[in-house]
């Protein structure tokens, strides 16, 4: 019942949470039969409800065993469908428990359950895949050997790539692999299970990357960071067939590393003095962008409709009232609190979401009952379920009011012929010409549709 009610609550507050949501692949996980899926964990236990929300498939989750010590935290986490794995190097003294939680994976399995697990333990937001431990493995095989390879048990790789966890409505892509048969490593797992365990791990780590944005090279962040930015949008722009497929474009993107990678090793000055541009570039944007955050969409999208921005804001203005008055509270109590009790970046986004599920919930049913003392209960229940809506609108007002700001300033330093202005543009435009014909060149040199 507990995990039911977290189950669609939860649900419903990450599509709300994330802007655009991109999901592949859905097709490859399998119905009526035991899954394990296994995927990178960039967000904390943000992942997981990802991962439940558009696999729809309800799952159980292997958690840290540390989680577990309270009692209530222990009956509480158990009925969310946690299962607590103790590690050597946080709870010593617990291990000699993990043989009794694989025989409740293994249970889970024979039942037709569907398993969560990120093999690499620990969670951080990067776009690296850390070195994959073999438990998922030793599970899987175990799970299928326990009986004699006839559960038809598969491992579903997932790629999770956020365009940035932490803040509200940002993108995910959520990216479901072909699925891993165990019952086809049952020969050579009779032969020697820890060489298979250790086959199937590193064919888990395989899959796993196959799925995501990866970056190997941390090196290479910064560099990747700002070329997206600047140029993978007007790229696109540029190809003869422009809309892309989400795949695609994910696809578009480890290209776009491996060409980073491509360049580094075989011209490394044309590297270099594309960093140097870079660098100028988004040092002499950065205070633009802190006054008109939706300056670079400005650029990258071309000109505004100043008429269509003003009369959405004009005409918008009660519901946006509105709106700000109803959520105003609680989308700011959940930020705050995010921030105030998260000690790590990947928790931020995911205590952000949990905290924002309540806050909202409370504060809307709240509402129903101020309205239910000046209209009917039915009326009431109707205005309450259009707040999410109109708090949505709100969200949606400010960043027409942000963008029309940005054409007005774009406008105000063209029309004043401002100096500093027109070289940063020029800049920018010398500097997606070098690209385009680094891009040019690689397709020649190395592939054939980058």
């Amino acid at each position: 019942m507990i995990y039911k009610f977290f189950e669609l609550l939860l649900k419903i507050a990450t599509r709300i949470y994330f802007k655009n949501k991109h999901v592949s692949g859905k097709g490859n996980i399998p119905k009526g039969k035991p899954v394990m899926f296994v995927a990178n964990h960039p967000g904390a236990f943000m992942d997981p409800i990802v991962i439940g929300t558009f696999g729809d498939r309800s799952l159980y989750y292997i958690a840290r065993g540390e989680s577990f010590k309270n009692k209530f935290a222990s009956w509480f986490f158990k009925r969310l469908h946690m299962i607590p794995v103790y590690r050597k190097e946080e709870t010593p003294e617990l291990t000699h428990k993990n043989s009794e939680i694989f025989s409740a994976c293994y249970e889970h399995f024979e039942k037709g359950r569907s398993l969560m697990i990120f093999p690499e333990g620990t969670s951080k937001i990067e776009y690296r895949l850390r070195k994959v431990k073999s438990g998922a493995a030793r599970i899987a095989l175990g799970a299928e050997s326990q009986n004699d390879f006839g559960l038809d048990l598969t491992i579903v790789p997932v790629g999770l790539t956020y365009s940035n966890p932490k803040n509200f409505r940002t993108d995910v892509h959520v990216s479901f692999g072909k699925p891993i048969s165990i019952r086809e490593y049952k020969e050579e797992y009779e032969e020697d299970s820890f060489v298979t365990a250790r086959r199937l791990t590193k064919n888990i780590e395989q899959a796993i990357k196959n799925q995501m944005l990866l970056i190997e090279n941390q090196e290479n962040d910064m560099l990747f960071n700002q070329l997206q930015s600047l140029y993978f949008d007007e790229m696109i722009k540029r190809f003869k067939e422009p809309n892309l497929s989400n795949e695609e474009k994910l696809k578009l993107k480890n290209d776009l590393v491996k060409a980073i990678d491509y360049f580094k090793n075989s011209k490394p000055e044309l590297i270099k003095k594309l960093q140097q541009l870079l660098n100028e570039y988004f040092h002499e944007i950065q205070d633009i962008e802190l006054k008109h955050p939706e300056f670079n969409k400005r650029l990258v999208g071309g000109k505004t409709s100043f008429t269509n921005h003003v009369l959405n804001l004009v005409g918008g203005l009660p519901i946006f009232i509105t709106g700000f008055i109803t959520s105003f509270i609680p989308y700011r109590l959940s930020g705050y609190m995010a921030e105030k009790f998260s000690k790590r970046d990947d928790f931020t986004g995911a205590l952000r979401l949990v905290i924002g599920s309540f806050t909202f919930l409370f504060t809307y049913v709240g509402w129903a009952f101020v309205f239910s003392f000046f209209v009917s209960v039915p009326i009431s229940i109707v205005a309450s379920l259009m707040l999410p809506i109109i708090g949505m609108y709100t969200l949606g007002y400010l960043r027409i009011y942000k963008a029309l700001r940005a054409e007005l300033f774009y406008q105000k330093m063209i029309v004043t012929e401002n100096y500093n202005f027109k070289n940063l543009l020029e800049l920018r435009e010398s500097i997606i010409d070098e690209l385009e014909e680094a891009r040019l060149l690689y397709n020649k040199t190395v592939m054939n549709n980058f």
